[in-house]
């Protein structure tokens, strides 16, 4: 493979690659529309890199360049019934098809050496899984970013979000909708008014005249099921897939949950040979900042943070295509950033992270309603009263938090958005948005309980995922609960850890109402993973509250399953928090030793 050595354009000012517009053949007579960017000195059949993308494949194209320069043909392509592709887009149903044709027709053409990679992230990080997993016989690696998962990503805990709509407005048609889909002012009004009049999140469409099939599954559907089965590759060609695979996510990226559990049913259920060459890259990043960033809002990391994500992926290609080294980052199957550190660590599997937990159980004196009069988290189970609050859908004092601009920096809004400062919202902050952000810490408006720890004595390594079991006791049929997880340091700013929510009567993955008032322990899943080493005299804070947000779905807190609730069944909840001898509730902080540099 001859690489190029300048990134600039040749002598005469001239490109060093070129572009033209084809057509690809789908089996059912539908074409796509795509870009086909070719290096100009190649000598002979290349290896290609393509990405399937819903952003049209105009917005690739200083990412395709790159690739040329590096000695490989790129193809954008736009997704069916998106930029210059036929019929019509619906999000995860034609892209894993498509994307089989498209690999093999990459592969027959007389500029191809027949080896094709994928690339891309968020959304084409979720479609080169499924793509994968249809097992195209010239795909040779994915390269997923910030993969998203629908079913764990959003619904998460078996609550939905009008978000997925608000996406869907951006891939209005055939061409993009930057500025309207960023308009928070705008989804703030209409999503804050269906709250407080307590109807149905799908009134958001007829309020934009604009209804996209298929996002009314991430309001009705939880989290199981044929729904998000058919999204996922089947277990059965994960079982048969057998190409590297290089998966990246940040501790701040919204789909980290999504990334680690793609990364975790190739484990569970590749062969051998994939899980030897499953390989997983977790950054101190958030969602756009997966090329390598050293700052997340108003969170700042050290140099070792400006990894050059770009440099790591065309080594890979190189690798896997028969033309380079392996990267020598690449030292173990997962790589990490341990922040408060601020360096790269090593591990062969997450299971190795996730394998050591410390108990904290929950204490109080019955108090425990906010930051200045929190209970307490300590080493040994006790017997204290216990705490109260409520779940109260009435209650719109939340809202008011949520349309006041966050006091943290918002970096970047991508995509040309002309709404760049960030709101307060906890959908966001729960996904790992806004770290710095305690808004919803300060303002429980008594939906919620808080805990601390005494100021650390030494720094403590928390890496891998917290778990939760609370006892509860709820009067009503349902609630929806939060946790948060923070680290308050010593001047009392915080960094958020991780975080996680639960719709109640899903708690065992089914779904069963409430018993009243009877004592029932939640184990709260998927929590986010976290890799932080807490700076000594920091305190560790948990808070359990009710949801209360515009950007998830309202829960009535009645007997009726959430979709079909009507306004006239609100109730409020009255939940208790249990921590006696009998009830001892607990946060396990997932922990791992000090290791030399």
């Amino acid at each position: 493979m001859t690489i190029l050595s300048d990134n600039a354009p040749d002598s005469r000012g001239c490109a060093d690659y070129s572009a033209r517009f084809v057509r690809i053949p789908m089996r059912d007579g539908v074409e796509l529309g795509a870009i086909l960017y070719l290096p100009l000195n190649r000598p002979g059949p290349l290896p290609a890199v393509m990405e399937m993308t819903p952003y049209l494949a105009d917005n690739l194209h200083r990412e395709a360049i790159s690739f040329t320069r590096e000695g490989m043909a790129f193809l954008a392509v736009d997704c069916r019934g998106r930029g210059g592709s036929g019929s019509e887009f619906q999000q995860w149903i034609n892209d894993a098809p498509d994307g089989y044709d498209t690999v093999e027709w990459i592969a027959a053409q007389p500029w191809s050496d027949g080896q094709v990679g994928l690339t891309g992230g968020s959304y084409t990080g979720w479609n080169q899984w499924i793509i994968a997993g249809t097992l195209p016989p010239s795909l040779k690696t994915i390269v997923p970013s910030a993969a998203f998962m629908p079913g764990y990503d959003i619904p998460r805990g078996g609550i939905g979000s009008p978000y997925i709509y608000r996406w869907r407005v951006t891939l209005k048609g055939h061409s993009i909708s930057w500025n309207l889909a960023a308009d928070t002012l705008l989804f703030n009004r209409i999503q804050g008014d269906l709250y407080a009049r307590n109807h149905s999140y799908l009134g958001v469409q007829d309020e934009l005249g604009f209804h996209a099939k298929g996002w009314e599954d991430d309001l009705h559907s939880t989290t199981w099921g044929s729904v998000w089965q058919a999204r996922r590759p089947s277990q059965q060609a994960l079982a048969e897939l057998e190409i590297p695979v290089l998966s990246l996510t940040g501790l701040y990226d919204t789909c980290l949950i999504g990334t680690l559990e793609h990364h975790r049913r190739l484990e569970r259920h590749g062969s051998d040979t994939a899980r030897n060459n499953n390989y997983l890259v977790i950054g101190p990043w958030d969602h756009r900042g997966m090329d390598g960033c050293d700052q997340v809002y108003g969170l700042k990391f050290g140099p070792a943070a400006l990894l050059d994500v770009p440099k790591l992926k065309f080594d890979w290609y190189r690798w896997i295509f028969g033309h380079g080294e392996k990267p020598a980052f690449l030292d173990a199957r997962i790589k990490y950033y341990l922040t408060g550190n601020e360096e790269w660590r090593s591990a062969d599997t997450l299971e190795d992270l996730c394998s050591k937990s410390k108990p904290l159980y929950l204490a109080s004196n019955g108090k425990a309603d906010d930051i200045f009069h929190s209970g307490w988290l300590t080493a040994e189970a006790g017997d204290s009263p216990p705490d109260s609050f409520v779940s109260d859908p009435t209650d719109l004092r939340p809202l008011e938090t949520e349309t006041s601009l966050s006091n943290s920096p918002e970096l970047s809004s991508g995509g040309g958005a002309v709404f760049p400062r960030s709101y307060n919202s906890l959908f966001f902050i729960l996904g790992g948005e806004d770290p710095t952000n305690a808004v919803f810490c300060h303002n429980t408006y008594g939906q919620g309980v808080i805990y601390h720890t005494p100021p650390l004595d030494e720094p403590a390594q928390v890496v891998g995922e917290p778990e939760l079991d609370l006892w509860v006791t709820c009067d009503a049929p349902d609630a929806d609960l939060a946790v948060l997880i923070y680290e308050v340091l010593e001047d009392g700013s915080v960094i958020f850890l991780s975080s996680s929510q639960l719709r109640l009567r899903h708690r065992d993955g089914g779904d069963r109402t409430m018993p009243a008032n009877e004592p029932v322990l939640l184990k709260f899943p998927r929590f986010r993973f976290v890799a932080r080493r807490i700076a000594r005299n920091s305190r560790l804070r948990l808070v359990v509250r009710a949801t209360a947000c515009s950007f998830m779905q309202k829960n009535l807190n009645s007997a009726t399953p959430v979709p079909e609730q009507q306004p006239g069944e609100e109730r409020i909840a009255n939940i208790q928090v249990l921590h006696d001898l009998e009830h001892p509730s607990l946060l396990r902080l997932p922990t791992s030793p000090e290791v030399a540099k």
